[in-house]
């Protein structure tokens, strides 16, 4: 079995056994995951740019994440740390740029301006990054 089955295996056993909100929260991450590495895709040169499918990956549930971390959803299934409930307005600020960022992608994506879309995704990825680094487990 190689390394990366074997993780793959082990985060699906992490997963296995969420319910509720948490399950949903999951199930988000996972979606928006795919979109934004489709789009990474098509920046990164490894699929062909399509502007018409850039605009339909950016309505990701990025517009989401905010609700899906409701207070008392600490669960050990998830990756998220309790540093989201324990400073709440750093974690809004999080994802209320988060929200800001895709909504200006989102808006810009319909003109299939490659530059601007490039600029706008590269924010997008450096705020996913920056509240990764503080709001989620790299273990499970």
């Amino acid at each position: 079995m190689t390394l990366a089955a074997v993780l793959a295996a082990g985060a699906a056993l992490a997963h296995k056994g969420a319910t509720g909100i948490v399950a949903e929260r999951m199930a988000a991450m996972k979606d928006m995951s795919r979109e934004l590495k489709a789009i990474g895709d098509m920046f990164g040169g490894h699929a062909p740019f399509d502007a018409a499918a850039v605009a339909r990956h950016a309505d990701s549930n990025c517009h989401r994440t905010a609700i899906l971390f409701p207070p008392g959803s600490a669960d050990h299934h998830s990756k998220a740390l309790p540093a989201i409930w324990e400073r709440p307005e750093a974690f809004q600020e999080a994802m209320q740029a988060l929200h800001n960022a895709t909504e200006k992608f989102a808006a810009t994506a319909p003109l299939g301006d490659r530059d601007a879309l490039a600029a706008s995704f590269e924010q997008i990825r450096k705020i996913c990054n920056g509240c990764h680094e503080r709001f989620r487990s790299p273990e499970n």
